[in-house]
């Protein structure tokens, strides 16, 4: 016979009793503990399982096998006794919140299946995380619209039933569900949004739920995969979000409302800025290979960042006239350089090895010419080159 589930009688039940059937050690301080009949749901259907107390000792972890459920408890062996009545505390932050991000998932994936005729095809909720897999994609507007449904749904406060229903009275009846029925199988309604199977605990009424929203929509394996927060996830998330906006506003002393057109200006005075250190450093860079002494042992240019075409006919330039190193190393602004190096009339890429072996460079290219990234200072660098 299977535990008693007593969170499938009330969800919102958050203490119990019930008598020690089994105790099995894990290890010293952990025991696996079975129960006549329990609270805490287990992990079940793409949920993590409630947490609590039994006894004084901390529940980190249920499971479920076989209809028997399993209840990890940090405590030694001979804390708890088998035949021993116990009481049991559930978390009722973590139940209430796991509740609202359920049934917001049902409203959601309801919708989608009565608008669009997609289907969730894998669930999964966290304690920070909720996805939702679908059988195909929905264009931007289109997840706005699944939105504005699913609020509205949590705005009508409609009630939830979760009851069994036997093999007979399932048949004729439409509901979704990944579940192979058995003697009994425990159906969700809320309805006009959703009918299906499941095993997990809901809110009574959608109302609960406060709001449903999706923050993430990626393509994955055909369809969509939905990250969404509902109830007090939602609320903490978007909280985040205006203090975020908030320090924003302050920063670039604009209103939020205008928070978009600032960063737009911004990154675009950013990006001219961009341009002209970088059209300076070219003139520079110019200017440095005019006074280069041509006896040098050495032709070797460092620069502040400059584009990739630039300091390749620089360095080519340094090359018409020359037989030692030449080479341009480029700043990559992240206390590195980007190079360019030839070697006339010898093979650059013995250069290139000698950077990799003493400072662990990255590059690679022909015997006339090598190119790649390095973490050294300048003196380093051109101490190094002027020994070769």
């Amino acid at each position: 016979m299977g535990t008693v589930k007593l969170y499938d009688e009330d969800a919102y039940k958050r203490e119990f009793s019930a008598v020690i059937e089994s105790i099995d050690v894990k290890d010293p301080d952990t025991c696996l503990v079975r129960l006549d009949r329990t609270l805490f749901f287990p992990e079940e259907g793409g949920q993590t399982s409630d947490i609590g107390t039994l006894g004084s000792f901390e529940v980190t972890h249920v499971s479920i096998e076989d209809d028997i459920i399993t209840h990890t408890v940090m405590c030694r062996a001979d804390d708890l006794k088998t035949g021993d009545e116990v009481s049991g505390v559930i978390d009722w932050k973590r139940r209430f919140s796991n509740m609202q991000n359920h049934t917001g998932e049902h409203i959601l994936s309801g919708i989608m299946h009565r608008e669009w005729g997609i289907e969730n095809k894998g669930f999964h909720l966290s304690d920070s995380i909720v996805t939702v897999d679908t059988s195909s994609e929905l264009p931007e507007e289109d997840l706005k619209k699944l939105e504005m449904l699913a609020n509205d749904a949590v705005y009508r406060n409609i009630p939830t039933e979760c009851r069994y229903y036997d093999a007979a009275s399932l048949e004729g009846m439409s509901y979704r569900s990944k579940i192979a029925v058995k003697d009994s199988l425990r159906i969700v309604t809320i309805p006009g949004i959703d009918v299906c199977a499941c095993c997990a605990p809901h809110v009574s009424h959608t109302g609960e739920i406060g709001i449903i929203k999706i923050i993430r929509a990626i393509r994955y394996k055909g369809g969509m995969r939905l990250t969404i927060l509902c109830g007090e996830r939602a609320f903490s998330h978007l909280s985040r979000i205006q203090d975020i906006t908030d320090d924003l506003s302050h920063m670039l002393s604009e209103n939020t409302d205008k928070l978009t057109e600032a960063v737009d200006r911004l990154l675009n005075d950013n990006n001219d800025l961009k341009i002209k250190i970088k059209n300076d450093a070219a003139k520079r860079l110019e200017r440095d290979i005019e006074e280069l002494d041509s006896n040098a042992p050495v032709a070797v240019l460092f620069t502040d960042a400059v584009d990739n075409t630039v300091q390749r006919k620089a360095v080519n330039r340094l090359s018409e006239s020359r037989d030692t190193i030449c080479a341009v190393f480029s700043s990559d602004g992240d206390s590195g350089y980007n190079y360019i190096l030839s070697y006339p009339g010898h093979d650059a890429r013995g250069i290139s090895s000698l950077l990799k072996e003493k400072f662990g460079a990255r590059g690679g290219g022909s015997l006339e010419m090598v190119q790649g990234n390095i973490k050294a200072s300048e003196e380093e660098i051109s101490a190094l080159l002027r020994q070769e």
